[in-house]
């Protein structure tokens, strides 16, 4: 392994662990305290399930693309896409659901940190932008997977702020 790939795989390896420090800092802190109740837990059931069937349909469709269309990106982006897309379904549904948040967890706060996972991930994309990063050879870089994660969150987070909008229409109009 060259010292270009070790990077790559102690960068991955470092951003999985302070992920995961994050996510059991945000339990400790009852930031991520889910309690579901049963009509959210099946709502939920069904969002992975069409999650789940979304990812294997994009899966095969990036497998054929490749095939098609020659390499016209890395397999860590391929992957990527393919789970931003199957987890916006997963979200959108739950969402619609209203079933994305449990009953104890704060909205501010979580969709606060929805933005700012998508202001970072955007502003990283956007530096490998523009110094020219994100395309080497006509093939679709690593350096890609920040922007992508960055537009899923921001889906994620337009789909919230508008249904909570419209939910909040809909009471006032009762």
């Amino acid at each position: 392994m060259d010292h270009y790939h070790a990077g790559i795989a102690v960068g991955l390896a470092a951003g999985i662990v302070a992920g995961l420090i994050f996510v059991a800092f945000l339990f400790k802190k009852k930031v991520l305290d889910c309690h579901f109740d049963e009509r959210q837990e099946l709502a939920r059931g069904k969002a992975f399930q069409y999650g789940f069937f979304t990812l294997l349909i994009s899966d095969y469709v990036y497998a054929l693309s490749d095939m098609i269309l020659g390499r016209w990106c890395d397999v860590l982006t391929g992957i990527t896409i393919c789970l931003a897309v199957s987890l916006c379904v997963f979200a959108t549904t739950c969402i619609l659901k209203d079933a994305y948040l449990s009953l104890r967890e704060k909205p501010r706060v979580v969709m606060t940190m929805f933005a700012l996972l998508t202001l970072i991930n955007l502003g990283f994309g956007g530096a490998h932008a523009v110094s020219g990063d994100l395309i080497e050879d006509g093939v679709l870089t690593f350096r890609a997977v920040n922007p992508i994660i960055g537009v899923a969150t921001l889906v994620i987070l337009i789909v919230y702020i508008v249904n909570h909008l419209l939910c909040s229409r809909g009471e006032e109009e009762e």
